[in-house]
């Protein structure tokens, strides 16, 4: 594989990244708003997935764990399957007492409150991280036409 071939792999993988982030939020979002309804109401949390893809496949390969920890990786992972796990509980056969549906609403309140924060520490530094190889992408493309025509001549 070539260098030029292995940036471009990195960087897309980067963004994928970071819009897994950026979705796993707005899906957060919108479960904390059917968390606050089942709170009070005992009403149905709906299943939601989030996306772990972009995050397994940069475990696989990791290309960057003086920036981005793989650790912190796995922890957010970790932090999506847990939330994933509360909302199958909720699912399970009624009834829910005020006390029960209390703590899972804190339950989910504490993890989402952890994979917000670091979600938002992982976005930036994806997002520095790309920008960062995208430079040197630019960077290593003029050097080779800075070759090329050095050849020519």
């Amino acid at each position: 594989m070539t260098l030029r071939t292995e940036l471009r792999e990195n960087r897309e993988l980067l963004t994928a990244m970071i819009l897994e982030l950026q979705t796993n939020q707005a899906t957060l979002n919108e479960l904390r708003n059917w968390y606050g309804v089942f709170l009070f109401t005992g009403g149905d949390v709906p299943q939601r997935q989030c996306d772990l893809v972009a995050m397994t496949s940069y475990l696989e390969r990791p290309f960057a764990t003086d920036r981005i920890s793989t650790g912190e990786v796995k922890h957010y992972g970790h932090l999506v399957e847990t939330l994933m796990e509360l909302g199958q509980g909720i699912a399970a056969p009624r009834p829910k007492t005020l006390r029960c549906r209390h703590d899972m609403a804190d339950a989910f309140g504490r993890a989402s409150s952890e994979i917000r924060t670091l979600g938002g520490t992982l976005e930036s530094a994806l997002t520095q991280l790309s920008k960062e190889q995208e430079q040197s992408s630019s960077a290593c493309v003029m050097l080779q036409r800075t070759r090329e025509i050095s050849v020519d001549d």
